[in-house]
């Protein structure tokens, strides 16, 4: 009797077997189409950094970009922000995106044209006449196709934050016209187009490292600067300048940029939310430097300066000046180009 219902027990788990695997069952897995998917509960680290302090517009974009990341991509990105050169200068960085040690961040356009050329546009002096235009040219064709520039690098470019409009100040006397600039030894970035524009102003231009420019005021050893209102306030310069001339004459941007075999490295969903957080965190950074700018503009009133602003017909003759800098740069950056933009900003 036993062998008889072991007997039937044994076709049960038969018929049980040959059910569960019948291959007449439609098959609901989709195959793989190739797209990258990140393995469940995996985070990948992402550096970024910059040279500016946490608590200024650039800085503070940097942990807008960093929040938009991890919530769009539910913590699967971890990014890490250094600022306040925690990861080194500029040159530092962007090298550091290059290998790879370093994921992402925003380097100013004249560091940046030392490994892509063509970034030297952005320092082509008086070229745009108002915030809103450079904006649209930089978020348009041509900043697009400069950009893509930082690909034969190794680096993607997503877009350009701000990093300041300069202004010119001195110790002498307040100054309305080129003309009275002659002989004033201003100092200067250390970038052959600036050197070039101050020359053709009448003035002296003084390349010097900046950590050495608030005793050299101090001591007449240069008679003036240029520099965004938040970096003359920051610096205290006030107490060794008088005279702000709101010259506006140049619009410092910084390519936001990502290391490109990192990024593609990505899953799709990843590289989206890398690119819809670079995007929030520019609008964001321009908002916030522009307040910041009429912040310190009235804070340099108040602690004394004396402040001229240029109609634009007085800002047009100081552009006019500066036409020759562009004829002797063309060729280096590009003529159509150069050509491209100006006729985008009519100049």
């Amino acid at each position: 009797m036993k062998k008889v219902i072991y007997a039937i027990c044994f076709l049960l788990v038969l018929v049980l077997a040959a059910c569960s695997t019948d291959s007449s069952a439609p098959n609901t897995e989709k195959p793989s189409e190739g797209k990258k998917e990140e393995a469940p509960g995996k985070v990948t680290v992402m550096k970024i950094g910059s040279t500016d302090k946490p608590d200024v517009a650039m800085g503070k974009a940097m942990f807008k970009f960093k929040e938009i990341v991890e919530a769009e991509t539910n913590g699967s990105i971890s990014v890490e922000v250094f600022p306040d050169s925690q990861l080194g200068g500029e040159r530092d960085i962007i090298e550091g995106i290059q290998l790879g040690t370093i994921q992402g961040g925003p380097v100013g356009a004249a560091v940046t044209a030392n490994f892509s050329p063509r970034f030297n546009l952005w320092s082509l002096p008086f070229v745009f006449p108002d915030r809103e235009t450079s904006h649209e040219i930089l978020d348009g064709p041509i900043g697009q196709e400069v950009l893509a520039d930082l690909e034969d690098i190794g680096i993607v470019g997503f877009n350009f934050w701000e990093s300041g409009i300069r202004n010119l100040t001195n110790n002498s006397q307040e100054i309305k016209k080129p003309s009275e600039l002659d002989g004033l030894k201003i100092r200067t970035l250390e970038n052959q187009i600036q050197l070039d524009v101050w020359t053709e102003l009448g003035a002296v231009p003084t390349p010097m490292a900046f950590p050495e420019l608030f005793t050299a005021l101090q001591q007449g050893v240069v008679d003036g600067q240029e520099n965004p209102f938040s970096v003359i306030a920051e610096a205290n310069f006030n107490e060794v300048q008088k005279y702000i001339t709101e010259t506006q004459h140049l619009i410092g941007v910084n390519p936001f940029m990502v290391n490109k075999q990192w990024f593609e490295g990505l899953t799709e969903d990843q590289q989206a939310a890398i690119k819809k957080a670079a995007d929030e965190a520019r609008d964001f950074q321009r908002e916030e430097k522009a307040k910041e700018d009429a912040k310190y503009k009235e804070e340099l009133k108040n602690r004394g300066m004396v402040i001229t602003e240029l109609t634009p017909e007085e800002r047009q003759v100081w552009a006019e000046k500066v036409k020759p800098v562009y004829e002797k740069h063309k060729k280096d950056i590009g003529e159509e180009l150069v050509d491209k933009l100006l006729e985008a900003a009519k100049n």
